[in-house]
């Protein structure tokens, strides 16, 4: 969104969900990894916006965006390329990592799930999948994130609904098993831990 002015200063129109546009006129902060975003200039705004799905030809292609359930936020979209059999996730899939989930602007564990469940039937082995995070990914790649979601989901729930505090939660450390293999990116499971305790 960095270069959204840029982009429209030179003759681009800014696309995205409605949500994206209220989302982008407030400042906001990331609490877990205490981050703060000022609102964005006038100029960044989307000009466009959509509600559910929205197609565009360009340069021979056909794209079609289609919003997901609050996920990642409550702006999350897909975009499916038709003819070159490309979907762009944007940060509802972090390939081979732990996502950031944020709950303060609509983020839901279970609305993660829910978008790649609805991104998966539009893909076959052949199809490139590009992640908001980490390297190039096919469907087995977005098969294997969502079956991470719902086991460190249900791990999470069971201390929660147990009446652990998000602290105590960590310190359970219920994805110890899990860290190898997702705990290298922005951050480790006991964050990711956090994180998923204030989306649930």
């Amino acid at each position: 969104m960095d270069n959204n002015g840029p982009l429209h200063a030179a003759g681009a129109t800014i696309l995205a969900h409605e949500n994206t546009k209220k989302r982008m006129s407030e400042a906001h902060d990331l609490l877990v990894l205490n981050l703060h975003f000022p609102a964005s200039p006038a100029d960044a705004l989307p000009q466009q916006t959509f509600v559910t799905t929205h197609k565009l030809q360009a340069n021979g292609e056909t794209l079609l965006l289609e919003h997901v359930p609050p996920a990642h936020t409550d702006t999350d979209i897909f975009i499916r390329y038709q003819k070159s059999n490309v979907i762009q996730t944007g940060d509802v899939f972090f390939n081979g990592i732990y996502p950031y989930i944020d709950a303060v602007t609509g983020g839901k564990v279970n609305g993660m799930i829910a978008a790649c469940d609805k991104i998966l039937p539009y893909a076959n082995d052949s199809t490139k999948i590009v992640p908001g995070h980490g390297p190039l990914g096919n469907k087995a790649d977005v098969v294997k994130f969502r079956d991470m979601l719902v086991t460190t989901r249900d791990r999470v729930q069971k201390l929660k609904s147990a009446g652990k505090t998000a602290q105590e939660a960590v310190a359970a450390k219920p994805l110890a098993d899990l860290e190898d293999t997702w705990g290298k990116g922005f951050f480790n499971g006991d964050v990711f831990v956090q994180i998923l305790y204030t989306t649930l």
